[in-house]
């Protein structure tokens, strides 16, 4: 009877989780197709020895604007890396070209290509957490250069920048706002992870933060723990949002939350 028993309560574990993997396999988003890439300009920053590729996006409200634009930075994941200047837009970059943002928003999208092998942070993006280092990688230190070259030729407004990223991309606008937290006016972090030290400098900042509950490959602890540093350091503006359906690829849905983009051009 025992024996039985066991066996039985087995039976219905295994079933369970065999359940719940199947809704974390099913709710996976298909894979993304690029956007016409005609629409985005193709260019590079160079400084000193290093060259970062990047596509410019001016969407089609900004057309009417004379004046200095809002700056969109769009921060890749590891899968994009390269340099065809190309593969960067695959994720997520498509949802700024709907005509209820493009014809509503005047902004200025850029997506900088992360080369192979080249991380936005140096970390393991799956450790429980990691100390961010003294230095930025060159990598970031090209999109601060990049993001400082459009401020100063008078094309962007330096109130007016949002940083953007999933995966490794999601690190990386972590890592950008602990070091350069006035610098940006909002941002959105998915399935990424940063240092909570760090979460006094961000106190003021808006930040929507999303995270599949499934994800095998960013522990979803990483945004939790970021977000509860940054309500513990007071901040009213961070948003936490976590999918128990969705696993690592989650950058879909986040994208098409209602009024996602009415926040973000709102600070």
């Amino acid at each position: 009877m025992l024996i039985f028993a066991f066996n039985s309560l087995l039976a219905l574990k295994n079933f369970i989780t065999h359940l719940l993997l199947g809704l974390c396999l099913l709710s996976l988003p298909s894979l993304a197709q690029l956007p016409d890439t005609t629409l985005f300009e193709a260019r590079l920053h160079i400084q000193g020895n290093d060259t970062l590729p990047y596509r410019l996006y001016r969407s089609e409200k900004a057309d009417t604007i004379k004046e200095a634009l809002p700056l969109v930075i769009f921060l890749h994941g590891a899968g994009e890396r390269g340099n065809d200047n190309t593969a960067q837009l695959k994720h997520c970059v498509s949802f700024f070209l709907d005509d209820t943002i493009t014809n509503n928003y005047p902004f200025l999208l850029v997506a900088p290509q992360c080369p192979e092998g080249k991380r936005w942070v140096n970390t393991d993006w799956s450790l429980p957490e990691h100390q961010m280092e003294p230095e930025p990688t060159a990598e970031m230190q090209g999109v601060f250069a990049l993001m400082d070259s459009l401020i100063d030729s008078g094309t962007v407004d330096a109130k007016h920048v949002y940083i953007c990223g999933l995966s490794m991309g999601g690190f990386g606008v972590w890592d950008a706002l602990q070091r350069q937290p006035k610098r940006f006016a909002a941002a959105i972090a998915i399935c990424g992870g940063g240092d909570p030290a760090y979460a006094e400098a961000m106190k003021d900042l808006p930040i929507y933060i999303f995270h599949g509950m499934c994800d095998g490959v960013v522990m979803p602890s990483r945004s939790l723990q970021m977000y509860d540093a940054l309500k513990e350091a007071g901040n009213p503006k961070a948003i936490l949002v976590t999918y128990p359906d969705l696993g690592h690829e989650c950058w879909n849905r986040a994208f098409s939350t209602p009024g996602i983009f009415q926040w973000l051009f709102g600070f």
